[in-house]
Parts: C-alpha cells; structure tokens; sequence
C-alpha cells in the first residue's frame, strides 16, 4: 500500500502550525479516516517524513524543506478548506495513473 502524508503543517520560525486559520478546518481526523480506506495515511509530515513514499501539498503552500526529495502530489487548496474528498483522491489517483 502506498504511503502518503498530507503535508497541512508549516513551521512558522517558533513552532508549526495548520495552514488553515479556521478551527473547524484544522481536525484532519476525518480526512486521515476517509484516505485510509485507500492509502497508508499520515497527516503529520514532522513526525512521519522519513516513513512516507509520497507528499500531497495543497497548492499554493507556503515553501517547505522536503528534507528526503519526496515525490509531491499537488492539489488545489480550496479542495482541502472545502473538504472534497472525492476531488482530491481524483487528483491523487491521477498522480498515480501516470
């Protein structure tokens, strides 16, 4: 099975943070349940980048340090802060299709 992080943390210089302000849009619980059905999931890039195959960024995202040269599936942000599930496997089935 595959192993993906969503990459939805950015470090702000102190400590790391959501790259969504909003409350509601910061628990990733459900994203992590729906992509399990389909993926090895990770949702904390910090902790799990030296045991993923691939990153998915919401795009635009804030620059990062890809320490490992990970491969990165881009999506659209406004799918995240939408919480399109279906559009963003779409997005990371056609990654892999290819």
């Amino acid at each position: 099975m595959k192993k993906i992080c969503f990459v939805l943390t950015v470090s702000t210089g102190i400590n790391y943070g959501s790259i969504f302000s909003l409350p509601f849009i910061r628990n990733h619980d459900d994203l992590k349940e729906y992509f399990s059905q389909y993926y090895d999931v990770s949702i904390d890039y910090i902790k799990d980048k030296n045991s993923v195959d691939y990153l998915v960024v919401p795009e635009p995202f804030t620059p990062f340090d890809n320490e490992n040269n990970l491969p990165i599936i881009e999506v659209p942000a406004v799918l995240f802060m939408e919480k399109d599930f279906e559009n963003i496997k779409k997005y990371i089935d056609n990654y892999f299709s290819k």
